[in-house]
């Protein structure tokens, strides 16, 4: 069973969203349960309490970023959703969001974003052993040290 918490200052977004997930639900029998929020401060309790929670959020404007980048640091355990009308896609992936979309929402992206959670729901592999790369030179370093080394300024 899933459990996920929506956020959104707009309450047409929020039952919208609620409405899609609980179609979403219905059709492919799976439970969920579903929480809306309009306060932030307990959005984010929602996903402390609970790091398997999925935090969809779904903000209009700049606004949304300030606000992922809170959830992605408040709640790193949990699975992040996060729609808007700009594009701050390339910003999501560094934030490591499961999913980035547009408003308004799709069903189909909808469905994405859950199948994308699923995905990530699994165990996780263990840790790899740190790999230590030698870095190569780049050529103007190679050519910094012949320089070097043609006045004489290293003994190598």
């Amino acid at each position: 069973m899933a459990v996920i918490s929506i956020y959104s200052t707009d309450e047409a977004i929020r039952q919208e969203l609620y409405r899609l997930l609980h179609g979403l639900a219905s059709e492919s029998q799976e439970t969920l349960r579903l929480y809306c929020y309009d306060d932030f401060a307990a959005f984010l309790d929602s996903g402390r309490k609970n790091p398997r929670r999925i935090l969809l959020l779904a903000e209009k404007g700049a606004e949304g970023v300030e606000l992922a980048v809170s959830a992605a640091e408040e709640c790193p355990d949990n699975r992040l959703i996060w729609f808007s009308d700009l594009d701050f896609a390339l910003f999501s992936y560094r934030l490591e969001v499961v999913y980035f979309g547009f408003l308004p929402v799709q069903e189909e992206s909808l469905r994405t974003a859950l199948r994308n959670c699923k995905r990530r729901r699994g165990d996780s592999p263990p840790p790899m052993e740190p790999v230590i790369k030698e870095e190569r030179p780049t050529i103007f370093q190679r050519l910094l040290r012949k320089l070097n080394r043609i006045m004489n300024l290293d003994p190598l």
